[in-house]
């Protein structure tokens, strides 16, 4: 895995409702899952797509340094 890869590679076989790092997935596609999480910003929600055998990390949040 390359260094701040956003996604995980797993075995596991992902459904509906699998819980990762804050994140939930939605939909499962024949190439690839959509997944989303809350924003920080109330009333926000972020999807993204990531890979068939991806699960979000830590990575795939977005943290903003000041």
């Amino acid at each position: 895995m390359a260094r701040g890869n956003r996604y995980n590679i797993v075995k596991d076989k992902i459904h509906v409702g699998m819980k990762s790092f804050g994140w939930k997935c939605k939909e499962l596609y024949p190439s690839h899952n959509l997944w989303e999480r809350n924003a920080k910003t109330p009333g926000y929600i972020i999807r993204e797509c990531f890979p068939k055998n991806g699960v979000p990390n830590d990575n795939a949040n977005y943290n903003v340094l000041d």
